[in-house]
């Protein structure tokens, strides 16, 4: 297929890596999406938009209008109602829409984890007797999900987000810190040794780019309230970069040259 336009659901590390790859296909067109609720995001090559669609009919129209003859979806495993919008307006487009994620990471000897379902459930675990000695307790969900925490005061909470969240300074035990990853285990060691981290809150994002916080509170004995995946029926889901090159290569047709 000449000229193939394909959309690139972005916004993670992984998405970036991919619009790199395709930009060495000249007859590949690769149009990065990005919601919008980063300032300053990291922009690939090739052409980009910002902002939501409108839904899935939103999405559908853009499809359309803009002729796309792929969907890729790689956006954060915890984005489901981009990736249920993608697959319902991709289905509808009768286009290919291949959906590139993350594998959990996995609970290992050492690890001290209490997984649970949401935000909600990790603020309900904090009463738990295991955790009840936690006091300095270390965040890392974003920002939309906050306010569940905000009723627990007995507790010191230590927040780290791109974007500032709206509000927070009127909490006296709620501390806001700026930071964009990758982090390396020195910068999270660090960090856990300074505040005296007691606690770790975090969502099973999988990958690399964000698993130092979970390998330091391993190795440090921190317990760790882990959010799982959320599970999204009738999905496949690929997780090697290479087998994604690959797959849109093969729908569009496009001869690979090593």
């Amino acid at each position: 297929m000449v000229g193939s336009n394909v959309l690139l659901l972005g916004g993670t590390k992984e998405a970036y890596e991919i619009a790199q790859d395709l930009q060495k296909f000249k007859c590949v067109s690769v149009i990065t999406s990005l919601a919008g609720v980063t300032r300053f995001p990291r922009l690939p090559s090739g052409k980009e938009r910002h902002g939501g669609f409108g839904g899935p009919a939103g999405l559908l129209d853009y499809l359309i209008r803009e002729r796309i003859s792929l969907v890729v979806d790689a956006t954060h495993p915890f984005a489901v109602t981009i990736t249920q919008n993608v697959a319902e307006a991709a289905q509808k487009a009768g286009i290919p829409n291949l959906h590139f994620s993350r594998r959990s990471w996995k609970k290992q000897t050492h690890d001290d984890w209490y997984e649970v379902e949401s935000s909600e459930e990790a603020a309900k675990m904090l009463t738990h007797p295991d955790l009840q000695h936690a006091k300095n307790i270390f965040v890392t969900i974003g920002r939309s999900e906050l306010s569940c925490f905000y009723p627990i005061k007995l507790k010191e909470f230590y927040v780290r987000s791109i974007e500032p969240v709206k509000g927070l300074d009127c909490f006296d035990n709620m501390r806001w810190f700026e930071g964009r990853g990758p982090f390396s285990y020195h910068d999270e060691y660090v960090f856990f040794q300074k505040h005296n981290i007691q606690c770790l809150v975090a969502k099973n994002s999988g990958g690399f780019a964000s698993f130092s916080k979970i390998n330091v509170a391993r190795n440090l004995g921190v317990p760790v309230l882990l959010i799982k995946q959320p599970i999204i029926l009738n999905l496949k889901k690929i997780y090697d970069k290479n087998e994604l090159i690959s797959s849109i290569l093969k729908n569009l047709s496009v001869v690979r040259i090593s």
